[in-house]
């Protein structure tokens, strides 16, 4: 019973996706055409400069936070000596 709704569904939905595939969009766009133009498009408002200045500023301060880290990072490196650089000759212990 479950079996046989099952198959009546999918047939249904497999023909109704047919259908409509094979229909073209009549779907009107904001210009009122069938077709997207270049008069669809948002308009640009307000001075790009004053926008231009405060993306800018975000990127140089991103920029300069990481700037900072890196070397923050690399002197910590080099005092805790975490990391053996290898720029010195190491002490040997010559017990025989």
């Amino acid at each position: 019973m479950l079996a046989k709704h099952l198959l009546n569904v999918s047939k249904a939905l497999r023909g109704a996706t047919l259908r409509n595939a094979s229909k073209a969009p009549t779907t009107p766009f904001a210009g009122g055409g069938l077709r997207s133009t270049m008069n669809d498009l948002p308009q640009p408002e307000g001075d790009w400069q004053e926008h231009y200045n405060r993306r800018n500023l975000k990127n140089t301060a991103v920029l300069s936070v990481g700037i900072i880290t890196l070397i923050s990072s690399i002197y910590m490196h080099f005092t805790d000596e975490a990391i053996n650089w290898n720029y010195t000759v190491p002490v040997y212990d010559r017990c025989l």
